[in-house]
């Protein structure tokens, strides 16, 4: 059984990338020391895009493509290490780990660091959800999944999953720290959600249902109905 547990990690992460990106920047970053040990949560930059360790997302038949580089500073390994990420930069990766393309993806949505694969969180010239994650014709079901210990609850039926499998990458995508900014604090109850792809991967999102938004895009009004409506399904039965 999938645990929630390490996708909620991932959510972390994300707020986490939002304060990298928001943060200290000047003369005063450079002085920004740890005294004690920091438990990092796992983040890489490559071509002005952050990634996150896409734990708890299932990578089925993934492989690798082509090395595209290297891990060429670990923050992890300085105590007095600069703010803002550069590309090669990670959090945890050590200094030298190879980082290469997913096959079946753009680098800009998914890159093996090692064994490990890392899934896009922000990147600056992503105009829709498409942009970020790159799953345009290759989703297959959607579910929900349950808070708790992440086990299915249900499918979407096969009418509603076409027309979110059709709707979802083409919302606008919206980087997650102006999202949380506008929301203040993404406050309200959320529905836990995965896409399965085609190629046996999964993909975990979480959809807030005050906003009501995913954690990079507000849903259309048709897309929050839809959402809702299968929702009630999982109480008919």
């Amino acid at each position: 059984m999938r645990s929630i547990k390490s996708w909620i990690c991932a959510i972390s992460a994300m707020l986490l990338t939002a304060l990298m990106l928001t943060g200290c920047s000047g003369s005063a970053a450079q002085n920004n020391c740890n005294f004690v040990t920091v438990d990092y949560l796992s983040l890489l930059q490559w071509d002005g895009i952050l990634y996150g360790d896409a734990m708890g997302n299932d990578p089925g038949s993934l492989v690798k493509g082509p090395e595209i580089g290297k891990i060429t500073y670990n923050k992890s390994e300085h105590q007095c290490p600069r703010d803002e990420m550069q590309d090669g930069d990670a959090t945890v990766l050590k200094t030298g780990t190879p980082l290469y393309a997913v096959e079946g993806y753009k680098t800009s949505a998914r890159i093996w660091a090692g064994d490990r694969l890392y899934m896009a969180s922000t990147n600056p010239s992503a105009r829709t959800i498409n942009d970020l994650m790159d799953i345009e014709g290759k989703i297959r079901t959607v579910r929900f999944i349950s808070g708790k210990d992440g086990s299915d609850l249900m499918d979407f039926t096969p009418e509603a999953n076409t027309v979110f499998i059709r709707e979802f990458p083409k919302l606008k995508y919206i980087p997650f720290q102006e999202l949380y900014k506008e929301t203040k604090g993404w406050v309200g109850d959320n529905y836990w959600m995965e896409l399965e792809m085609t190629d046996g991967s999964t993909i975990r999102i979480t959809y807030n249902t005050l906003s009501p938004s995913f954690q990079t895009a507000y849903v259309t009004p048709e897309l929050a109905g839809l959402i809702e409506q299968q929702r009630k399904l999982i109480y008919a039965k």
